[in-house]
């Protein structure tokens, strides 16, 4: 399964902010360059639907910028994924409008897809963000309790 590339650089950037202090926001540029130069609009969209999502908050204004608005072991991977990709279809039978699949119809391979494709998803909601981080980059104090 290929995700968006805004998935990935979704992942990147929340990953990034686990190992920033909380009270610290980052700009947009200063993460687009510590994520390997990014397009800073491009990552703008992403910070945008992160925020709607209540994954993070924008700050603004001098010394603005993005923090996380939920502690980083309270993001579960695969929920987060679900929600980034939508109804993105992983192959042509999977479009609102069935694509231009004539086996559709007979074709069982379909519900061998879809069901992997749910695995795939339960598999990534055993982890989140935190447990992506190395134990020596999760910064002290970041937990659950952060996000009430």
């Amino acid at each position: 399964m290929k995700l968006l590339n805004s998935t990935d650089f979704a992942l990147r950037l929340l990953m990034l902010l686990a190992t920033e202090p909380p009270e610290r926001p980052l700009s947009v540029e200063t993460l687009a360059q510590k994520l390997g130069g990014l397009s800073r609009d491009h990552l703008h969209k992403v910070v945008q639907t992160l925020a709607a999502l209540g994954v993070v908050r924008t700050v603004r204004g001098v010394g603005g910028g993005v923090l996380l608005a939920v502690a980083p072991d309270a993001i579960k991977i695969g929920t987060l994924i679900r929600q980034l990709e939508g109804d993105q279809p992983v192959v042509e039978c999977f479009r609102a409008d069935g694509g231009c699949c004539s086996l559709l119809p007979i074709c069982r391979l379909r519900d061998y897809i879809s069901q992997a494709r749910e695995e795939f998803y339960r598999s990534l909601d055993r982890h989140t963000v935190a447990d992506s981080l190395p134990a020596s980059h999760l910064l002290a104090g970041r937990s659950t309790a952060q996000a009430d």
